[in-house]
């Protein structure tokens, strides 16, 4: 009788341990599904962030085209004032040094000017 109550017993513990194991396989087959999606979740979250940080990218080389671009239109328009000024020193120059002096500043001035506004041209795309 006592060897019918040992396999008894071992055949309740190997029912326990595969009820147990059942419930865990059971259990972690959901856990999967839920790191599945969250997995999933996140891949998309990166995926939006990349299209983000390109639009960015973009957006931020426009800006500083746009910047180079202002930038150029201020000296022109400084240059153009400047050869303004020269003009009317010129015209009102005392004697033949400081006339000399005036002309080749202004010279030089609009040398800077067509220089910059070819750059300008060219980063408008106007040959």
């Amino acid at each position: 009788m006592k060897s019918i109550t040992t396999n008894t017993i071992l055949q309740i513990v190997a029912l326990i341990f595969l009820i147990i194991i059942g419930y865990m396989t059971f259990n972690s087959g959901s856990n999967w599904k839920i790191i599945k999606s969250e997995l999933d979740n996140a891949r998309e979250e990166l995926k939006t962030s990349r299209d983000t940080l390109a639009i960015t990218k973009s957006n931020l080389r426009n800006s500083i085209k746009e910047l180079e671009k202002i930038n150029l239109q201020k000296d022109i328009i400084t240059r153009q004032r400047d050869s303004l000024l020269f003009d009317f020193k010129k015209k009102n120059a005392r004697d033949w040094e400081e006339l000399k002096a005036i002309k080749d500043t202004i010279i030089k001035n609009n040398q800077k000017l067509t220089e910059e506004k070819a750059v300008l041209d060219k980063l408008f795309g106007i040959e």
